[in-house]
């Protein structure tokens, strides 16, 4: 996740110092850049090279500046707008695909403010279909259907989600489970079924619920296909497999994801007989895969953080960072930036999307 924080008066900028300070020891965190004034001019140059922007100003000067950038909800950086007496965190922008909702509250909680959060299925304690895929990494394929989606649930009616059975956690979501009635299918992706009408009356929508079987019969859905979720790892000689997998897990409690979610483990051919990660892998049936140390050599990727003391020992940048995007594949970004678990480093990848 990479942030930008924009001021324009000397209380707006004493809260960006603060807040860059907690941000950048968040292992989510990639890049934060701050900006003061010029307002106008950053944001034309620099809007969509954020993940999210933080504006400290009124929300007036933010819409009427941002107006001319805003092209899709699909695509857009979340905006958030933090009042100068650090009151509230409003999220403006992309509040569910671009994660603005659940990223007002991470900036709350940071400063002691209140998020002020506007998006229907929220404040109804349900969970819409983008914000879903958002949580979840996984690729909408018919955008155009969230909004219906998403209405249907704001008016307390339970859409049909089928999901594959490593999916299964979903059924322990609590806003899931106010959101949706699963069904399990053997497919490798998630769809959302639509019932034929959109506008379901009471009558309808009861008979719908009596007539309900495993079949689709709706010729309106939208399906999520996940990306591929990749844990990097390195480790000390010797490190223990219990070390490696209670690293993992930790790792995924930084994304809120279970474990059910990952796809595969890597590390490089150093560490290919270390008995800690490969009992891991077993553990958690996980395909293991080895990157070559010549393939780590040749790669570049701006979210690599380089290691002196690897590429001392290893001559090459690093392990669990290039191993896990390598893996994830061309395109790919880092989720989770190289972290430190007792003598183990995880890093977490994800494939790059096809919107």
């Amino acid at each position: 996740m990479r942030f930008a924080i924009i001021s324009v008066t000397e209380e707006g900028k004493k809260i960006a110092s603060d807040l860059e300070f907690d941000l950048k020891n968040d292992p989510t965190v990639l890049k934060v850049d701050v900006f003061h004034k010029n307002v106008n001019e950053t944001f034309r140059d620099l809007f969509n090279d954020y993940d999210c922007w933080i504006a400290i100003m009124a929300t007036g000067i933010v819409v009427r500046t941002l107006c001319p950038h805003i092209k899709s909800k699909l695509s857009d950086p979340a905006v958030l707008v933090i009042s100068e007496n650090r009151k509230h965190v409003i999220s403006l922008l992309s509040g569910h695909l671009g994660g603005g909702n659940q990223l007002s509250i991470k900036v709350a909680g940071i400063i002691g403010a209140v998020p002020v959060i506007t998006t229907s299925t929220d404040l109804k304690g349900r969970i819409g279909i983008d914000s879903l895929a958002r949580q979840y990494w996984l690729d909408i394929k018919e955008p155009k259907l969230i909004k219906e989606v998403n209405q249907l649930i704001a008016e307390d009616y339970k859409v049909d989600l089928y999901i594959p059975p490593s999916f299964r956690f979903l059924e322990n979501h609590p806003l899931v489970g106010m959101s949706y009635k699963i069904h399990i299918w053997d497919e490798s992706f998630i769809k959302a079924v639509l019932p034929r009408e959109l506008n379901v009356s009471k009558e309808s929508k009861r008979k719908s619920e009596e007539n309900r079987g495993v079949g689709i019969e709706s010729d309106k859905t939208l399906d999520l296909h996940p990306r591929l979720l990749v844990a990097g790892l390195g480790s000390k000689k010797g490190v223990t497999g219990d070390r490696v997998f209670f690293a993992i897990r930790s790792a995924l409690q930084n994304l809120h994801v279970p474990l059910e979610r990952l796809d595969a483990l890597a590390t490089a051919e150093v560490k290919k007989d270390e008995t800690g990660i490969l009992e891991t892998a077993a553990k958690s049936d996980l395909p293991l895969n080895i990157v070559p140390l010549r393939e780590i050599a040749h790669f570049e990727h701006p979210d690599c953080t380089p290691s002196p003391l690897v590429q001392r020992e290893f001559g090459v940048q690093g392990v669990c960072e290039p191993a896990s995007l390598i893996t994830a594949g061309p395109g790919s970004h880092l989720l989770l930036r190289k972290t430190a678990y007792n003598g183990v480093t995880v890093a977490i990848a994800v494939s790059s999307g096809n919107d």
